[in-house]
Formats: structure tokens, C-alpha cells, sequence
């Protein structure tokens, strides 16, 4: 894969940043070694007893093997599966997958979002939803496409709180399917895609990530963040009797009080962290710290791994799918962010931005809900 001059900088700087701090830095010693205390993570470090379950991961239905080794050689004993289908259309061989792997790897269902005011609309999303609670689904996954692609005949996007997809959202709520969902994506995705632009590299390789300006279909102009992410609140409060996960941390992770705001709000709210360890982890430690012990009941581990025919992404990659040799690093990250108090150390999705994030160094209590109890809890997955 060629790299950009602008990845060529990045990895100067950070051969630079490693130089610093010494080959034991370089060398990434194990978590809760003496090196490890020297830089600052403390004699509580080392949690690799605690069970994890990754709430968000994407696996092709051909690649559940290749996603097994991964999860094996990196501490994960549960992934819930994003692109698990729709009755009919994949979910089927999804279960057949979570039973071949003990349950190791489960589905979320998928709904055609597109029949929304067709004829049979609500007889269509009563019977889809009983038939993937039935197959062992362990809730619904909406795409970002709602607010952000999904259009009318007319070319108007669909918001996320169109009252059309109300009966969805109930009938989630009514068979007992938590609802994993992605509203907006990070707000630099709705600035302009310059080079001054912290996120160029990732939108300059995946231009149609881009919501800023005209839409590509000449139909207007993409909504604000602020809208998408207001329409998404409503959607929210609408529902009190469905549990909803906002993805990628509550789809604000550029804004944890806002985010603080709504978990406050509204009790059936839960986040999760897939992707987005980069953005929190700019946050100043301490006050991050606190915000998960103050939700650590609210909270779910999530990374957002793919593993599909086009190759791995580990959050989120370039042109090319990222090499097998960068899956270690990018799962050590995400445990030394929650497991360590180390600072300046490198995120695990380079591609996301030149910057360096700060452990939080949880306690072992807040890691034990992170980790596992509250997806167990949430998803009903039996210990």
C-alpha cells in the first residue's frame, strides 16, 4: 500500500515520539510489566482475566473463521455480529454461525429499510422482527443510511425520527431487541474535505464519507451534524420502552457532555465505543474518568473490527484493507486506553488522525462492566 505524504509525516512523528520514550516503549512490553509502571500505567494494570465481549463488529458470513482466530488471539470471548442479516437473506446461516462457535459469534438482524411506506410496511416489520428475535438475534442494527442515504421519491433523505419507522422502533422495544444505532458520523465527515481537514487522509481515500456541501444526487444539500444527531435524540425519547446502544459512543464522541446529557435523559440509552477510541481518548483523562464510573452501568466495548471479502478494517482503513500484522496493536490499544494511566500513546486507527491519546486507567469494577457484564445484561446473553 502507498502511503500519502501526509502518513509519511505521521509516522515520522512517531518515530519520533517512540524515540523518546525509549526502546521499551518501542517494543510495546506487556501490560502490567515494571516498563509499564515506568510510563505511568500503574500497579493495577495487567486485567487480561476480565472476559470481553465486543458489542460491534462486522464479519462476512465467509469469514467467521479468520474473525475467530482474531478474537482468540486477542482476548475477545464474545463478538456481536452487525451485518448478521435479515430472515431470509443471511440471518439463517448467522445463526447457524453462533451455534458452530458456541455462541461466540452472534448476530444482529438487519431490516430493509427501504420498504418503509410501501404497502404491508407494518405487517412487513412486525413479522421480520418476530422472525429475527425467533432465530436467536440478539437485537436490531440500524445504519447510519437512515438520516444520511435512505431517500423519498421525491430525493428527501429520510430523517432518523420520520414517524413512518415509528413501528419499528416499537416493535423492537415490544419482542425485546435492543436496537445498535448509528446516527451521523463524526463531525469532521461535515466540514469541508480539505487538507486542513484533521480526517483529509481517511475522507480522501473514501470521498463518498464526505456530508459536506451538495449531495451527489443534486437532490439539496446533506443535513448538518446538529440536525442529524437532534433527529437521532428524538428518535431516542420517542421509544422510552426500547433499549437503544448508540454507536461509536453515543454518536458524539467529539462531545461527551452532550452525550453525558442524554444518557442522563433518557435511562433506556446505552453507548458503546466501536471506532471512536480515537476521538475520546483526545479528551483529558481525568474528566473521561470520571464520565465512565459515573455511566458505568451505560457502557459497552465495542470496536467496530471488520472482517469481511474485502479484507480486515480495524475501525477504519484506507484505499487498501489493513495488514494482519496491525491486528495486535490495534486491540492492545483499546486495553491499555481503558486498562493504563500511560499518556501519549499511539490510538489504534492511525487513519483516523495525527494524534497521540491519554489511558484512563479504570478500576478493575469499571472495567468488569465495560468489558462484559453490562453487554451481558443489555443483550441477555446468559454469562
Amino acid at each position: 500500500m502507498s502511503l500519502s505524504a501526509h502518513r509519511n509525516a505521521w509516522i515520522l512523528a512517531l518515530i519520533a515520539t517512540l524515540g523518546a520514550l525509549g526502546m521499551a516503549a518501542l517494543l510495546w512490553p506487556r501490560r502490567g510489566s515494571d516498563a509499564d509502571e515506568a510510563e505511568g500505567m500503574g500497579p493495577d494494570a495487567g486485567f487480561e482475566d476480565i472476559p470481553k465481549i465486543d458489542v460491534h463488529v462486522h464479519v462476512g458470513l465467509g469469514q467467521w473463521e479468520q474473525a475467530l482466530e482474531i478474537m482468540d488471539a486477542n482476548g475477545i470471548r464474545t463478538a456481536l455480529n452487525a451485518s448478521g442479516g435479515t430472515p431470509g437473506a443471511g440471518l439463517e446461516r448467522s445463526a447457524e454461525i453462533a451455534e458452530r462457535t458456541g455462541g461466540r459469534l452472534r448476530p444482529y438482524c438487519n431490516v430493509s429499510l427501504a420498504r418503509v411506506g410501501s404497502p404491508g410496511w407494518d405487517r412487513y416489520v412486525r413479522e421480520t422482527l418476530t422472525a429475527c428475535e425467533a432465530q436467536g438475534a440478539v437485537g436490531l442494527k440500524i445504519f447510519k443510511s437512515l438520516g444520511l442515504g435512505l431517500v423519498d421519491a421525491d430525493g428527501t433523505l429520510v430523517a432518523v425520527d420520520d414517524p413512518r419507522f415509528d413501528v419499528l422502533f416499537e416493535t423492537a422495544g415490544e419482542v425485546g431487541l435492543p436496537v445498535l444505532i448509528h446516527s451521523g458520523d463524526p463531525q469532521a465527515f461535515f466540514r469541508p474535505p480539505t487538507p486542513d481537514n484533521e480526517r483529509y487522509e481517511e475522507l480522501s481515500a473514501h470521498p463518498g464519507w464526505s456530508f459536506f456541501g451538495d449531495r451527489p444526487d443534486g437532490q439539496g444539500r446533506w443535513p448538518t451534524w446538529h440536525e442529524v444527531f437532534a433527529q437521532y435524540e428524538r428518535r431516542v425519547a420517542r421509544h422510552p420502552g426500547t433499549t437503544f446502544v448508540g454507536a461509536h459512543f453515543g454518536n458524539a464522541p467529539e462531545d461527551p457532555c452532550r452525550v453525558a446529557r442524554m444518557l442522563e435523559a433518557h435511562p433506556n440509552l446505552f453507548i458503546e465505543t466501536g471506532a471512536r477510541i480515537p476521538e475520546i481518548g483526545r479528551h483529558p483523562p481525568d474528566e473521561l474518568r470520571r464520565f465512565f464510573e459515573r455511566f458505568e452501568d451505560r457502557i459497552l466495548f465495542g470496536t467496530d473490527l471488520q472482517v469481511t471479502q474485502w479484507g480486515r478494517a480495524l475501525g477504519s482503513a484506507g484505499e487498501d484493507p489493513d495488514p494482519p500484522s496491525r491486528v495486535p496493536a490495534f486491540f492492545d490499544a483499546h486495553f491499555r486506553y481503558f486498562e493504563t494511566s500511560a499518556r501519549g500513546m499511539p490510538h489504534p486507527t492511525p487513519i483516523q488522525g495525527d494524534w497521540t491519546i491519554d489511558g484512563l486507567g479504570l478500576p478493575r469494577s469499571v472495567l468488569e462492566r465495560l468489558y462484559w457484564k453490562n453487554a451481558d445484561r443489555v443483550f441477555g446473553l446468559g454469562g
